[in-house]
C-alpha cells in the first residue's frame, strides 16, 4: 500500500504570479487532507553597490513578504480547514525548497515553472529544473491556470520500472483522474544513409511495433491504466510525443526515471524535453536507486 499524501511543500515566488501554484496546492491538500508548508526564498546578492548615504547591511523585510503570502492564502483557505505554515527564508530557492522538504518530511513538492518564452509558452526555470533533478519526491510543476481537479493524465512510458512507479504514484495522488499511457517506438528510416541493401527494414518496423503493443498491453494491466497507445516515433520521437501531448489536451503529464542512459531510458533527453516543453502541468518522480 502506498503512503498517503500528508505533508506538501509548496515553493512560491511572490514576484511571479504564484496564485496558480497555491490554488493547485490547496486543491490537492483538500482532496488528501494534507498539511501545506508554503516556502518563499529571498536571495541577498553577495555583491551590491555600496550605499554611502545609508551604510550598513542589506536587509529584506521578510515579515512584510510573509504577510503578503498569508493574505493570498487567506483568500484561498476561506473555511480555514487546511493547516498552512508560511516560511520566508534566505538562500537559493532550490536549496531552500529541498531543505524544507527534508525538514518537514514532505511527501510531495509543488512549484511553478517560473519561466516564460516570448511566444507565451511556459518553459522550465532554473529553480524547477534543480528541484526536479535533486529531489526523490514527486514534484508537481504547475504551468497552466487552475480550472479544477485533474481529469486526464497522460504518461509517456518506456515500460521500465520507473514508469510504472510514476504512474502508480499519480494514481495514488489523483485517484479520480483517468490515466492513459503512450509509447513512441523507434523506427528505422528505410531511405537513411546507413541502410544496408537487402535489409527488410519495413518488416523490422512492423515487428518493433508489434512488440511495443504487446508490452503496452502488459503495462496497462500492471498499473491499472484506462488505456494505452503505441505510436510511430518516426525520426524524432521527442517531438512526436510532444505533438501527441498537445493534441491529446491532457491536464497532467507524468514522467518518471532514474536518469539512466540507453535506448529505452525516458529521463534522458526525451523526458527532459517533455519536462521543459510540455504546455500542461508535469508530475515528475525520480525514486532513489
Amino acid at each position: 500500500m502506498m503512503k498517503k499524501l500528508k505533508q506538501i511543500v509548496v515553493g512560491i515566488d511572490v514576484v511571479e504570479k504564484s496564485n496558480n501554484v497555491l490554488k493547485r496546492a490547496f486543491m490537492l491538500a483538500k482532496e488528501n487532507k494534507a498539511q501545506l508548508f508554503v516556502i518563499h526564498a529571498v536571495q541577498i546578492p553577495w555583491l551590491a553597490m555600496p550605499n554611502y548615504f545609508n551604510p550598513g547591511e542589506i536587509s529584506i523585510d521578510k515579515s512584510a513578504i510573509k504577510k503578503k503570502i498569508e493574505k493570498k492564502i487567506k483568500r484561498l483557505n476561506t473555511d480555514g480547514k487546511i493547516t498552512c505554515l508560511v516560511s520566508v527564508k534566505e538562500g537559493d530557492a532550490d536549496d531552500v525548497i529541498l531543505h524544507a522538504a527534508k525538514s518537514y518530511k514532505a511527501d510531495m513538492i509543488i512549484i511553478g515553472a517560473h519561466s516564460k518564452s516570448k511566444g507565451g509558452k511556459h518553459l522550465l526555470g532554473t529553480t524547477a529544473q534543480k528541484v526536479v533533478h535533486q529531489s526523490h519526491l514527486p514534484v508537481l510543476i504547475v504551468k497552466k491556470s487552475v480550472k479544477g481537479n485533474y481529469q486526464d493524465i497522460l504518461v509517456p512510458t518506456d515500460f521500465e520500472i520507473q514508469s510504472k512507479q510514476s504512474i502508480l504514484i499519480a494514481k495514488n495522488i489523483f485517484p479520480k483522474a483517468k490515466t492513459s499511457a503512450i509509447h513512441a517506438f523507434e523506427t528505422v528510416d528505410i531511405e537513411g544513409p546507413y541502410t544496408v541493401y537487402g535489409d527488410d527494414l519495413s518488416h523490422y518496423n512492423k515487428v518493433a511495433k508489434a512488440c511495443a503493443k504487446k508490452e503496452m498491453k502488459k503495462f496497462i494491466k500492471d498499473v491499472s491504466a484506462e488505456k494505452g497507445k503505441v505510436i510511430d516515433g518516426k525520426l524524432d520521437y521527442k517531438k512526436v510525443i510532444l505533438q501527441y501531448i498537445v493534441k491529446d489536451s491532457c491536464d497532467l503529464v507524468v514522467i518518471g526515471s532514474q536518469g539512466t542512459a540507453g535506448l529505452k531510458a525516458l529521463l534522458g533527453s526525451v523526458a527532459s524535453y517533455i519536462l521543459k516543453t510540455s504546455p500542461c502541468d508535469v508530475l515528475v518522480y525520480m525514486p532513489k536507486d
